[in-house]
């Protein structure tokens, strides 16, 4: 008689516990899957705008816009990020920077105010296997202070054409209003 009891218990409590982990699957919200859309907003698959990378636009004083880029820290006597070979290409190309007028240029790398070139190009430093050692990547610093101007100019998916619209601001002097790290609204969006 134990036998007919437990065998049953035991199907009863096997199916208990599925089903409690099917229950407990279900009720896992998992995070949105970020959408590119053509308009260069990032949404999510409900629609929701999600965060997207800052806009840094900047001068240099002598054109890097082929060497790699990295950050020092804020007294620019250390590297405290580097990118990975890997990480420079895009598509069948690199991620250099995009010349906009008067001299500026659109990062296209996640680079900021502390950042210093290496004497690597782009070319050159992706077809490594690895990247340097780091006592390498601080000899290969060819300037630590390369900026003679830089902004902040919001979000990626403030900009429906980020180029003609951070150009209008270049022409119009807007980029200049709010000073060193600041830029005004996307035109589109001031107006």
């Amino acid at each position: 008689m134990k036998k007919v009891f437990i065998l049953p218990m035991a199907i009863l409590f096997t199916t208990f516990m599925v089903s409690c982990k099917t229950s407990e699957k279900t009720n896992i919200q998992e995070k949105p899957i970020p959408v590119l859309e053509k308009n260069n907003k990032i949404t999510d698959l409900t629609g929701s705008q999600i965060s997207s990378p800052r806009v840094f636009v900047y001068k240099m004083k002598k054109n890097y816009s082929n060497n790699v880029p990295v950050i020092m820290d804020a007294g620019h006597t250390k590297i405290v990020s580097y990118p990975a070979p890997a990480d420079l290409k895009r598509g069948n190309g690199y991620a250099t920077p995009t010349k906009l007028k008067d001299g500026f240029w659109l990062d296209n790398k996640g680079i900021g105010p502390n950042v210093a070139f290496l004497s690597y190009t782009y070319e050159e430093y992706s077809n490594l296997k690895q990247a340097p050692a780091m006592e390498e990547l601080m000899n290969s610093i060819i300037d630590k202070n390369p900026l003679s101007y830089h902004a902040f100019c919001g979000r990626r998916n403030d900009y429906k054409d980020i180029v003609n619209e951070i150009n209008q601001l270049i022409e119009s002097g807007r980029i200049y209003s709010m000073g060193p790290t600041v830029c005004p609204e996307p035109m589109d969006k001031a107006e």
